[in-house]
């Protein structure tokens, strides 16, 4: 079954991996996409996520050195050629302009036979970008797919703290968008919120509310947690207090508070008959985390899965 109908299919699982281009200096893409066909051995996934990383002023100072990474497309190419998974790879659409965006996506279909693309949007509204927003890049696609018979898959990116999100995922699925990955989550209360509000303006308009792909992710340094805070994830203090008081066992705590985050957005989605489909989406964040991330996958994956088959909201039927 193709990714697009898993994640159409309203009641089916999926659990998608993402993981950041490997560093040039990291050696071949060839052998780094082995070594993640070997520890993806463990556990199944229905797609690995490939995200395009900018580092854009408004968020301040990076809290770590970046290095070259290889293009994300080849990266992804080499993933679906060796590991026999599909691949979705993220566009940041602001950065240059609609003429350049359209090459780019027929680029990426024709040549390295990518239909899974996930639109990102800029970082702030007050930035006068050379490039489409997420909206208007969609209609694009919309046009490729319409008139020149391409065959894309589109998502987007949801923001739980964002204000009116649920209305700007309703904008974004009226113009193509089929399935939505969040931001890194560290905390329940803007997420169940959300789901909420989203089922709500779906309703109302008489939409079916799109899958939402819940991220998480592995903190093993109080680095990481820096990094995950200047990429805009809300941590609270008390969450960040936790993980830092015992510096030897950060891994473990956060994996912890990763799992009951999910508990309890589960257990929100089931007591308030919250109808919109959700998913998984592990992140490594840094390279050292890739064990850690298969770890907290490996655990998720279990959870969500059997809340799949338990709920009768997303009771599995095939």
């Amino acid at each position: 079954m193709r990714l697009r109908d898993k994640i159409l299919k309203k009641q089916r699982p999926v659990v998608v991996y993402e993981i950041i281009p490997p560093r040039i200096i990291d050696g071949s893409v060839e052998s780094y996409a082995e070594r993640i066909s070997s520890l993806l051995s463990q556990t199944h996934i229905d797609a690995i996520n490939i995200p395009e990383v900018h580092a854009e002023e408004s968020r301040g100072k990076r809290p770590v050195e970046e290095r070259e990474r290889a293009e994300p497309r080849e990266f992804g190419r080499i993933i679906q050629d060796l590991v026999g998974v599909e691949v979705i790879v993220n566009r940041v659409t602001v950065l240059q302009t609609s003429d350049s965006q359209r090459k780019w996506f027929e680029t990426t279909l024709e040549e390295f036979g990518i239909e899974n693309i996930v639109l990102v949007g800029g970082e702030s509204s007050e930035i006068n970008y050379p490039g489409p927003g997420v909206v208007e890049s969609a209609e694009i696609v919309g046009e490729l797919n319409e008139r020149e018979g391409a065959s894309f898959f589109v998502g987007g990116i949801s923001l739980p703290s964002r204000t009116v999100e649920s209305e700007r995922m309703l904008s974004k699925s009226n113009v193509g968008v089929d399935f939505f990955t969040t931001q890194v989550l560290y905390q329940s209360d803007d997420i169940k919120k959300m789901l909420a509000y989203y089922q709500r303006v779906s309703e109302d308009s008489g939409q079916e509310p799109k899958r939402v792909l819940l991220s998480f992710a592995p903190i093993s340094t109080k680095k990481n947690l820096e990094f995950l805070k200047w990429l805009g994830v809300e941590i609270s203090q008390e969450t960040e207090d936790f993980l830092l008081e015992d510096p030897e066992n950060i891994k473990e705590r956060s994996i912890e508070t990763c799992l009951r985050i999910l508990d309890e957005i589960l257990e929100h989605v089931s007591t308030q008959n919250i109808s919109v489909p959700i998913g998984l989406n592990v992140e490594h964040i840094m390279s050292y985390n890739f064990q850690y991330s298969v770890e907290l996958l490996q655990k998720m994956s279990k959870r969500y899965r059997s809340f799949c088959l338990e709920s009768s909201l997303f009771k599995l039927t095939g």
